[in-house]
């Protein structure tokens, strides 16, 4: 079978916010290369078929971390796949959409990278991939927590106290934020005492503050 090289539209249903801070245009990106792929060349094994995806969206956006089943680290600028994580986290995120949206590419381009918090980031990278690779939640949420305060001056989120007064009180993980998008959630996981209850009480506490949102499981590519 062989495409027509010109006027072909391609319409896509997805459950994915626009411009929120859930990577919806790579996303969008990659299924429509992932199609076409499909349509002309049924046979062409998984693997291939996503490596001449990728190769189409590195030009345009990296997404190499959305193929993977679980955690990746990418480094965004420089379109490079860190890291991948086998994980069983467990995690919960009861998440809220502080409204509006973000281009991030104007974001980008308004607020130009600090070269001090970068040095900051490179360190708190570091300890977020020992804790990956160790499987340790706490560490990580601990981490998140770390930068989404640090980010904060960049692109507030005038959540994040209601999320710090709300998480303490119910002994949330931590604190974890889209840094070029609307969302923001406090993190529990499967693991902890009273899993179920404490998230129900965090869904109805920010409800009481008059946030929109919800309640996100962590999906993970997990160990044997």
């Amino acid at each position: 079978m062989q495409l027509p090289t010109h006027g072909t539209a391609v319409e896509i249903e997805s459950n994915i916010p626009i411009a929120k801070g859930h990577a919806s245009s790579t996303a969008d990106i990659l299924a429509a290369a992932l199609l076409c792929i499909s349509e002309a060349y049924p046979s062409t094994p998984e693997a291939v078929a996503h490596a001449l995806a990728l190769s189409v969206a590195r030009s345009l956006e990296y997404g190499d971390y959305l193929l993977h089943p679980g955690v990746a680290a990418c480094a965004q600028r420089s379109q490079t796949l860190l890291a991948k994580y086998e994980t069983d986290l467990r995690w919960t995120i009861v998440g809220v959409d502080e409204g509006g949206w973000v281009n991030t590419e104007d974001f980008h381009r308004e607020c130009p990278e600090d070269r001090g918090k970068a040095r900051v980031y490179e360190q708190l990278f570091q300890e977020l991939d020992a804790a990956l690779r160790a499987d340790d939640g706490v560490a990580a949420a601990r981490i998140a927590t770390h930068s989404a305060e640090l980010h904060n001056d960049r692109l507030p989120k005038k959540s994040l106290e209601d999320l710090q007064a709300v998480g303490k009180d119910l002994g949330a993980l931590g604190i974890c934020v889209a840094h070029s998008g609307t969302l923001a959630g406090l993190i529990f996981s499967r693991y902890e005492p009273e899993h179920d209850s404490r998230v129900r009480e965090c869904r109805s506490a920010l409800d009481a503050y008059g946030y929109t949102g919800g309640t996100f499981t962590l999906k993970e590519a997990k160990r044997p």
